[in-house]
C-alpha cells in the first residue's frame, strides 16, 4: 500500500526536476542558501527537544562563537555540535550502506560533552515523554537496530526515497536506543537518505512541532501514512526555499519588510495577507518570507478585479 500522496509526490518530483535542471548552481549561492539553512535546521531541531536559544541567538553562537549571557551551557553545546554532524551525514551519504558504527558516531558528534554515554547504546529502560509508546527493553535495542538497518539497505517493500527516510526515522525513535538526542539523530538519519537521494536536507520546524508528535504517535500504532506525508510535506517547503533562493531576483524570497517597500501596503497589512494565505508565503523562524513577485501578482489580480468591478457598475448605469 503506498504512504506517499500521489499529488504530492508528483510535485515534489517536478520541483526537484526544476532543481536538478538549474544545476550545477553558482558556489556563491550555494553557500549562502547552505548557510542560511544550516542554521535554521540547528535552531529548528533543538528547538523541537526543548532548547530556548532564539534562532539569532543560534547564528552568534555558529558564526562567533559567542557564549550567550543566562542560556544553559548545555543548549549551548547542542549548537556547537550540529555542524560537525551535518558535515559527517553528508559524507556518509554517497555510501552505499548504513552501518550501526555511522549511527554511533552520529550520536556521539551530537551529544558531545553533554551526557556521559555519547555514542553507546543506553543500558536501562526509558521513558518518552508525553507519548504511550514504551520504547523496547535495553537488551533488545542492538538487534532491533539490526533489522532497522537491514530493512533500510535493502528496502524489500521498495519504498519511495521519501518514505524510506520518514520510515527509518520513525523506525529509529521507536527503538530509542540512547538515554538522550534520539529525535536530533533521527532527524539526521531522516537527512542521510534525502541527500542520498538529491534531495536538499531537510528541516522540521519548531512551529510544526505539535503536529510533528502527533503523526509520530500514530505511526507508533501503525498508521505511517500521516508521518510520511507530513516528512513529504517539510520536503517540498524546503524544495520551494531553495527554488526561490536561486531563481530571478523578483522571486526571492525577502523579508516582508522589505517586500511591502515600493507597494500601497505596511508590512504589517502585507503579513496579514501571507498569514490568510492571500499571498504565498513561508516562516522561517519568527519571520514571514515572501517574494516581490507574488506580492505583484496580488495587486495586478487585485487591480483586474476592482477594473471588472467598475465596467460592470458601468454597464448597469450605476
Amino acid at each position: 500500500m503506498p504512504l506517499l500522496s500521489s499529488k504530492l509526490h508528483s510535485r515534489l518530483l517536478e520541483k526537484k526536476k526544476k532543481l536538478d535542471a538549474l544545476r550545477p548552481l553558482p558556489p556563491s549561492t550555494v553557500r549562502k542558501i547552505q548557510q542560511q539553512m544550516q542554521i535554521e535546521y540547528i535552531y529548528n531541531s533543538n528547538a523541537i527537544e526543548g532548547n530556548t536559544l532564539t534562532l539569532r541567538e543560534t547564528q552568534l553562537v555558529l558564526e562567533e562563537g559567542m557564549t550567550v549571557g543566562q542560556r544553559p551551557l548545555r543548549e549551548i553545546q547542542e549548537v556547537k555540535n550540529h555542524p560537525e554532524a551535518i558535515e559527517y551525514i553528508q559524507t556518509i551519504a554517497s555510501k552505499n550502506k548504513l552501518t550501526e558504527s555511522d549511527v554511533f558516531t552520529i550520536h556521539q558528534i551530537i551529544m558531545r560533552d553533554i551526557i556521559d554515554d555519547a555514542g553507546r547504546y543506553r543500558s536501562g529502560d526509558v521513558r518518552i515523554f508525553a507519548s504511550d509508546h514504551r520504547p523496547p527493553p535495553a537488551y533488545e535495542v542492538p538487534f532491533l537496530i539490526g533489522k532497522m538497518l537491514d530493512r533500510f539497505n535493502q528496502n524489500p517493500d521498495e519504498l519511495l526515497p521519501i518514505e524510506l527516510a520518514a520510515c527509518l526515522h520513525h523506525d529509529f525513535v521507536h527503538i530509542h536506543p540512547f538515554t538522550d538526542g534520539n529525535g536530533r539523530v533521527a532527524r539526521l538519519l531522516m537527512n542521510v537518505v534525502l541527500l542520498r537521494f538529491g534531495y536538499p536536507m531537510t528541516t522540521i520546524r519548531r512551529v510544526d512541532r505539535k503536529s510533528y508528535y502527533d503523526c509520530l504517535q500514530r505511526a507508533d500504532k501503525g498508521n505511517l501514512v500521516p508521518f510520511v506525508n507530513f516528512i513529504a510535506s517539510a520536503v517540498e517547503q524546503t524544495l520551494d526555499l531553495y527554488l526561490r533562493g536561486i531563481g530571478p531576483a523578483d522571486d526571492q524570497l525577502i523579508p516582508i519588510s522589505e517586500a511591502s517597500k515600493g507597494t500601497p501596503y505596511s508590512s504589517e497589512y502585507l503579513s496579514l495577507l501571507v498569514r490568510t494565505r492571500k499571498i504565498p508565503g513561508i516562516k522561517t523562524g519568527r519571520n514571514w518570507m515572501v517574494s516581490k513577485k507574488m506580492v505583484q501578482q496580488y495587486i495586478e489580480q487585485l487591480d483586474k478585479a476592482n477594473s471588472n468591478d467598475i465596467k460592470l457598475n458601468e454597464s448597469n448605469g450605476l
